[in-house]
């Protein structure tokens, strides 16, 4: 798993950094956990605040890492 611009292709929960700088001066307040899913019509969606607030993958720019593994 490593940083990454290219956008999820699949379901799942990424780390996303808005800012895209992973590799130098990241502030860790930027970061944030986004879970990544399908809309009615099969098009990814990051519900970002909530499922009211879901915005299409195509829409948000930045660096991407993950999916990430769910806690055992």
């Amino acid at each position: 798993m490593a940083w990454t611009a290219t956008k999820p292709i699949k379901a799942g929960k990424y780390w996303y950094d808005p800012n895209g700088h992973h590799q130098a001066g990241r502030q860790k307040h930027e970061l944030r956990i986004v879970a990544i899913r399908p809309d009615a019509n099969g098009n990814l969606v990051a519900l970002l605040h909530g499922e009211a607030g879901s915005a299409p993958i195509e829409t948000l720019n930045g660096d991407w890492c993950g999916p990430l593994d769910p806690p055992m």
